[in-house]
């Protein structure tokens, strides 16, 4: 399956939108965000810094990759506070994982849950995908809050997958499917 990018919809939420992340949104609010270590204690990335042609680079690895797709989060404000994205899409056997950033304090409570079902939404309803799933180290309550609030089942974890810090913590696992996501139709 081709994916236009260009015409990627928006989506519309009560708190948030998403729109499609484009290369002005790479800028000094980005680089901070996503070296900041507060932000991203328990994320992926933040365990190197990370810089302006890197960031360059992962937008546009995203934006020709038919697997990925990068959304800029903004508040009602038109403010661009965070990032998204849908990754490792499996066309085949109709999976992806997905993941989030928000970078910008002071959001509206229930952001990251909004953005969430948005994800939802569009991968099952859009793209036509079967499940989707994430990995949260076990630690990061607020995500794992988050996740259950969205509908998304703990399917099972990694043990000691995750090192920061000098400590290793367990990951969590996180998914739902198509079929779940109607019969809970949780946006």
């Amino acid at each position: 399956m081709k994916l236009d990018k260009k015409n990627l919809p928006f989506l519309e939420g009560k708190k948030i939108y998403l729109r499609e992340f484009l290369k002005k949104d790479i800028n000094k609010n980005y680089l901070q965000w996503i070296n900041s270590k507060e932000n991203n204690f328990f994320l992926e990335t933040g365990k190197f810094p990370v810089n302006y042609k890197d960031l360059e680079n992962y937008y546009l690895k995203n934006l020709n990759s038919k697997n990925a797709i990068l959304f800029a989060i903004c508040d009602n404000k038109n403010r661009h506070i965070g990032n998204c994205s849908i990754s490792q899409i499996d066309w085949i056997n109709r999976r992806c994982t997905y993941g989030r950033l928000i970078g910008k304090k002071n959001v509206a409570k229930g952001a990251g849950t909004e953005v969430l079902k948005l994800l939802q939404k569009f991968v099952f309803e859009e793209l036509n995908l079967n499940s989707m799933w994430t990995g949260v180290c076990k630690n990061n309550i607020s995500s794992i809050k988050s996740n259950l609030k969205a509908g998304m089942i703990k399917t099972g974890f990694f043990k000691e997958a995750f090192f920061k810090s000098s400590k290793y913590y367990d990951v969590e696992i996180f998914s739902i499917t198509k079929k779940q996501f109607f019969k809970s139709k949780v946006i």
